[in-house]
């Protein structure tokens, strides 16, 4: 939608209400048989209202804006048609400045199909609510979409956190089951060494007596 096409038509809203810019215009006849079909332009003059520039959008924000105005789209309104049914054969005149082609065609409206102030001003308040209603829309798909997405991966992430905490409990359980072993190896260990000690102290004892006992004998037999 043309921010100069809405301009056109308040500043002519404005200057219709003023009694002073009631004057009748001269409305020329195109020829029939010539009709040019040209967008809506707004006059040449600096427009009453000034708007915000818009701001270079990427391709993504860009598809959501198209999207959005396809829904709110002033041109694709009756309000729209009608103007345009007055002002398209106007382009075919040459001698009509853009502001006068424009300001006749309103008139022309308004005298054929009771094309109103209210009735302009009503399309534009009417594409507002159907904004409103987007917005409206989107919000609740937005949070629907959140919702239903942010309980999914915190089931998960809650899964295998669950199994974690698991895996940590049985990996204690398996550390408390390792040290007893271990434990119970180096009892073993130091059970097995003992009787080793005790077994080479006993056996060296009998073997020193073995030499005693033979020497005694060695000598009883010299005698």
């Amino acid at each position: 939608m043309s921010n100069k096409f809405i301009d056109g038509i308040k500043h002519v809203i404005i200057e219709d209400d003023d009694p002073k810019a009631q004057a009748p215009h001269p409305q020329p006849h195109a020829e029939p048989s010539a009709p040019v079909s040209t967008p809506v332009t707004a006059p040449v003059e600096t427009a009453p209202h000034s708007y915000v520039a818009t701001q270079p959008m990427s391709e993504e924000v860009e598809h959501v804006y198209q999207r959005i105005l396809a829904k709110t789209n002033f041109e694709s309104t009756q309000v729209a048609a009608t103007i345009h049914k007055y002002l398209d054969p106007l382009s075919a005149i040459a001698s009509l400045d853009e502001r006068t082609r424009f300001k006749t065609a309103v008139i022309q409206a308004k005298a054929q199909e009771g094309l109103t102030q209210e009735k302009i001003l009503a399309t534009f308040d009417g594409l507002k609510v159907a904004l409103q209603n987007e917005q409206e829309s989107f919000a609740t798909s937005a949070e629907a979409t959140k919702q239903r997405e942010i309980a999914d991966r915190e089931k998960k992430v809650q899964e295998v956190t669950d199994a974690i905490t698991q895996k940590q409990h049985e990996i204690a359980q398996l550390q408390q089951r390792l040290a007893e072993m271990t434990a119970d190896l180096a009892a073993a260990q130091g059970k097995i060494q003992h009787a080793e000690s005790q077994f080479t102290i006993a056996a060296q004892r009998r073997a020193l007596e073995i030499d005693q006992e033979k020497a005694k004998y060695a000598t009883l037999l010299q005698g």
